[in-house]
């Protein structure tokens, strides 16, 4: 199993720069891959990537220092978690979370025991066998567990999410969070601003990473300068919508 390298940026303060890959393109996670993002996530909630995909979409990373990521559909599916890290996931990021009850059967799901409840098999994390003793001794202190706050009973309750062993790290959903706040898709509120502040204040006391999802490099330097260390700074959908839009401009004029 190689060593996670997502994990070490984060624990040595680094930002780390992501990707979010929603539309289940292989050629799509390569290139970006290629590119040098620190992280790679495929969007199995919103996306077009189910988990029969995910095997093809991982092939895509080999030969890359990107870390491979997958938002999972739900928090409530426990068995989802052994089958996508399974299937060689480098860590997994969980929607719609409002409880720390809720993050322990998480975390519990997707580690080994003692420390878990992970079930034991062989897949294609563990080369199908081939690495199969080192993959499980090495596979809980790799892993990386985050999950999404994006509703006010999880921001009432994030101290608490925070204090649970073996979670990772949160990550910011703006859009389901300025709907939980009232004003949906407007993230220029004085309650938004407030939401985002005690994220901030309560995983710095907790020691702990807070991502965000942004749209483009600009908002990315923006959440950085705030204090969030890990940002995807575009995703495949917007960069091949803008590019299209922008060829098409730049015909028209000529």
């Amino acid at each position: 199993m190689r060593d996670n390298t997502m994990r070490k940026k984060l624990a040595n303060g680094e930002q780390a720069l992501g990707l979010w890959a929603g539309l289940g393109s292989e050629a799509a996670v390569e290139m970006a891959s290629s590119s040098g993002f620190d992280w790679i996530l495929i969007d199995c909630e919103h996306g077009v990537a189910g988990y029969e995909a995910l095997p093809g979409l991982l092939r895509s990373l080999t030969g890359s220092e990107s870390t491979s990521l997958v938002r999972v559909p739900n928090a409530d599916d426990m068995s989802i978690f052994k089958r996508v890290l399974d299937a060689g996931v480098e860590g997994v990021l969980v929607p719609q979370v409002y409880t720390a009850n809720q993050v322990k059967n998480i975390v519990s799901a997707c580690r080994y025991p003692p420390q878990g409840t992970r079930g034991i098999a062989g897949g294609r994390a563990h080369k199908y066998g081939a690495d199969f003793k080192d993959t499980l001794q090495r596979s809980n202190a790799e892993i990386l567990v985050f999950v999404q706050i994006e509703t006010r009973e999880a921001i009432e309750n994030l101290d608490e999410i925070l204090a649970v062993a073996g979670l990772d790290g949160v990550l910011v959903g703006p859009a389901d969070l300025s709907a939980a706040l009232g004003q949906t898709l407007n993230f220029d509120t004085p309650e938004f601003y407030a939401a985002i502040a005690s994220i901030l204040s309560a995983t710095k006391r907790a020691g702990k990473p807070a991502g965000f999802y942004c749209n483009n490099p600009e908002e990315a330097k923006a959440r950085i300068a705030q204090g969030f260390q890990f940002v995807n700074i575009c995703n495949d959908l917007s960069i091949l919508l803008q590019g299209f839009s922008k060829s098409l401009r730049d015909m028209n004029k000529l």
